[in-house]
């Protein structure tokens, strides 16, 4: 068999896996086991195509490139139902970000000047911008936000193995493209937003750790992003540069308080920054200042660190998951000649990844998060960048370095330490793998006939209650006027889904009264909402307080003084009306 015919059976060999688990016809793989099992057959069949056609690599490159080539041709496949002009959110919140996103351009998109989201403002400005292009659709706006996700991630990755000039230093490219995949795969381990991934973007471009003000604007430039990101990210601009400075630049030959300036200058400079763009948003956004920091506010929920209903794994042993083969190989690769390097820097390194876990794990235990290590994103990513610039050797030593043997840090007499290595190499190799072919499954097949009936219920009842002379308050659902799938219905603007459980998980009382205040009053003549019921589950299920935070605070008033009219199961609406006798 010749290696042309080998290489297009190995290229079209990425489609398999993912054709097996994502076919609606086909049923073979919804269990994990069968999908692991699947992966690693066809993963050795696949490196047997590479080696044939690329002789000169050896079985343990052909493997590692493929089984990561494949794991990320997975991830890939995995966005493609989330590109749908299915009418109807795709997910509990997934419609409300194109809502928010929408806030930005309220003038144009619904003829008012509304004030633009508390929550995430810089999300929501990457998200509209589909929304500039006139009659823009529900389609545009994922497939937008799917290429956010694949090109915010490539380019992270990419600038990292930049950084790290592998080609440089002699490794082959299957090394190189390996290590490309890896990071991909590592970042959506968190997941790691895309528009938190711009800030690392930035300064993975264009930081020079030797010109002091370049990289203090782009610090800064970042920092002005975090502001109006997410509060744990305000510091990580200047700890990221911090960090690279650290791996970067020598100690050696430098008085202690000159070396340590630049990097303490960026992280003051970019965390006052970032909290000072934080407050000027918040002044500019004229939101009220009492809907802002209700994270503060919110409960903390210590049991998830543990498996839960929420999180079978529990944040704790998935953050130890994920972290300790990339720490395993950080304390081999600097065990044998950590004197090489100054205390303060290997304590700086240390320091910037405790303090970025510790922020992150008080995050995850809020209510409303831990189910997945996304809020221990900034620890995930510095511990990304920093593990490989010490398992690559781009960390400077401030002492001449060891003999090395093919530019290896471990010495020829240490082979217990090669074992272990291995094992940690494998271990931060195949989590990321594990954790992308975990998920996923048969493409639903979504019934547009169904959502053309209920979309059409929803316009007719919209419709008679503002030919009445009144409001309708959509809590869920509001893409559909985003996106002029029910015209003429003006927008209000208060108590959407998202917002409205982020303030019932807060307490935040003012918002709160005037929420209760409206639905007593029954100010709506229809609301579009999902299913309200009263039923309160606790920590016993998953998101069970935050169920109960929500029918406590929403359902509870809402039923009082409002009943079903119209039930739509298929699409997963109600339509509720005021009830004539309101209990008191």
């Amino acid at each position: 068999m010749s290696r042309k015919i080998t290489g297009i059976l190995y290229i079209l060999s990425f489609a398999i896996l993912p054709w097996l688990v994502f076919s609606p016809s086909i049923n073979l793989t919804t269990s994990l086991a069968v999908r692991l099992g699947l992966f690693a057959v066809l993963s050795l069949i696949g490196a047997y195509l590479f080696r044939l056609t690329w002789p000169r690599y050896g079985w343990a490159g052909a493997l590692l490139i493929t089984c990561l080539g494949y794991t990320t041709a997975y991830k890939l496949s995995g966005f493609i139902p989330d590109v749908s002009s299915y009418p109807f959110s795709l997910g509990w919140s997934e419609g409300s970000r194109y809502y928010y996103a929408s806030l930005w351009l309220s003038n144009l998109l619904y003829g008012i000047s509304l004030p633009p989201s508390v929550l995430h403002p810089s999300r929501y400005l990457l998200q509209a911008v589909p929304l500039l292009i006139p009659e823009s659709s529900i389609w545009l706006s994922r497939f937008w936000q799917v290429m956010l996700w694949l090109l915010t991630t490539t380019l992270t990755s990419y600038l990292l193995v930049r950084r790290l000039r592998l080609s440089v230093h002699g490794k082959p490219l299957v090394i190189i493209l390996s290590t490309l995949l890896w990071g991909f795969l590592f970042l959506f381990q968190g997941p790691v937003y895309y528009h938190l991934q711009l800030m690392l973007i930035l300064i993975l471009w264009g930081f020079d750790s030797q010109r002091f003000w370049r990289s203090l604007i782009l610090v800064l430039a970042a920092s002005l992003w975090a502001g109006i990101s997410r509060v744990n990210w305000l510091p990580v601009p200047g700890l990221l540069a911090s960090a690279l400075y650290i791996l970067e630049v020598q100690a050696r030959g430098k008085p202690l308080i000159r070396y340590l300036v630049p990097p303490a200058i960026w992280a003051v400079a970019g965390t006052f920054t970032a909290y000072a763009s934080q407050l000027a948003y918040q002044s500019y956004s004229g939101n009220p200042q009492s809907w802002f920091g209700s994270s503060f506010s919110s409960d903390l929920l210590w049991y998830r660190l543990l498996p839960n209903p929420t999180y079978p794994m529990g944040i704790l042993l998935s953050a130890i998951l994920v972290s300790l083969p990339i720490l395993g190989l950080i304390l081999l690769r600097l065990v044998s000649h950590w004197r090489e390097f100054h205390i303060l820097r290997l304590i700086g390194l240390t320091a910037i990844l405790a303090v970025l876990f510790a922020g992150g794990v008080i995050v995850s235990v809020k209510i409303g998060g831990g189910s997945n290590l996304h809020n221990l994103d900034a620890y995930l990513s510095l511990l990304m960048v920093i593990g490989s610039y010490i398992y690559f050797d781009r960390f400077l030593p401030d002492q001449p370095a060891a003999v090395k043997v093919d530019g290896d840090s471990l010495p020829r007499s240490s082979k217990p330490l090669r074992t272990i290595e291995a094992l940690f190499l494998a271990g931060a190799i195949i989590i990321p793998i594990y954790f992308t072919l975990s998920t996923g499954g048969p493409i639903p097949k979504r019934d547009y006939a169904a959502a053309q009936v209920a979309l059409s219920a929803i316009k007719t009842a919209a419709r008679q209650a503002i030919d009445q002379g009144g409001e309708v308050l959509f809590i869920t659902q509001r893409q559909l006027l985003t996106f002029k799938q029910i015209p003429g219905i003006p927008l209000v603007p208060d108590d959407e889904l998202v917002f409205l459980m982020e303030m019932a998980m807060g307490g935040n009382a003012d918002y709160l009264n005037a929420f209760y205040a409206n639905i007593s009053h029954q100010r709506y003549d229809l609301i579009v909402s999902e299913p309200l019921v009263i039923q309160y589950q606790g920590r016993s299920h998953s998101f069970g307080e935050e169920n109960d935070a929500w029918v406590k605070s929403v359902s509870e008033p809402v039923l009082c003084f409002y009943e079903p009219g119209v039930t739509l199961e298929s699409v997963g609406v109600v339509l509720y009306t005021p009830r004539s006798t309101p209990c008191r």
